[in-house]
């Protein structure tokens, strides 16, 4: 089984660097893992970010280009975890700069229970010690899944809602998979983990763009169109 994580940064190398790490010191398999991230090409900190690659493991894999919202980004990355190798990948997990794996053997233990659904239809996520099962903050879905959307993610949002967007087809088709033994710790700021920084001023100060108005605008008026993609995920599913 081949994963991709797909991580969007900006302007923070280090704490890319220390998630890349985290993902390869706890996996079983590190050889069947795959890391995509997605650097604006101008971020103030690219050179950074090239710097901290050379020392990363060689499936691990900046994607320079142009800046844009994560929405599209983390379909660029899923794009490439598609395409980049000999073979595509069987999982793609939604990423992120703020973020720890803390499970040993994470990779083994999510793919038990991936074998719980033949079908590969499934909108599965880890423990990140904020959300637990109220919310897939960070949804795993399969090569199916993404290959009869078309997409990873709905490519409409700013910066919010990609999650939710996901999680809500996956809630459309009971198809919802929490794993509370597999904890990749969410170091967000509002937590007290991490500080906020220019890139979450960039997204969620009101007097300049606040995506969480915006976004939540924008999901709220396209239930229609998760629900036609939602029957297109019903179409492949083994009842």
């Amino acid at each position: 089984m081949r994963i991709a994580i797909l991580t969007p940064s900006r302007a923070r190398p280090g704490r890319l660097d220390s998630f890349i790490q985290s993902v390869y010191s706890t996996a079983s398999d590190p050889s069947r893992v795959y890391c995509y991230n997605y650097i604006d090409s101008d971020d103030p900190r690219v050179s950074a970010y090239n710097d901290y690659s050379k020392k990363q493991h060689q499936n691990s894999t900046n994607i320079v280009f142009d800046p844009q919202s994560v929405s599209k980004s983390w379909n660029i990355l899923a794009e490439a975890a598609m395409t980049f190798k000999a073979e595509p990948v069987d999982v793609l997990i939604m990423g992120n700069d703020d973020m720890v794996y803390r499970t040993q053997e994470w990779d083994t233990l999510l793919r038990k229970e991936i074998e719980k659904y033949p079908d590969q239809i499934y909108c599965m996520w880890f423990e990140d010690l904020i959300n637990g099962q109220n919310h897939c903050a960070f949804p795993i879905v399969s090569r199916k899944w993404y290959k009869t959307l078309g997409y990873f993610t709905p490519g409409i949002f700013n910066f919010l809602y990609n999650d939710t967007w996901i999680y809500d087809l996956g809630q459309r088709v009971g198809r919802t998979h929490f794993i509370p033994n597999v904890v990749n710790e969410h170091l967000h700021f509002t937590t007290g983990k991490s500080t906020a920084d220019e890139t979450t001023i960039r997204n969620r100060t009101p007097e300049r763009f606040d995506a969480r108005i915006v976004d939540k605008k924008i999901f709220d008026e396209t239930s229609h169109l998760r629900e036609k993609d939602a029957e297109k995920l019903r179409a492949v599913m083994s009842r």
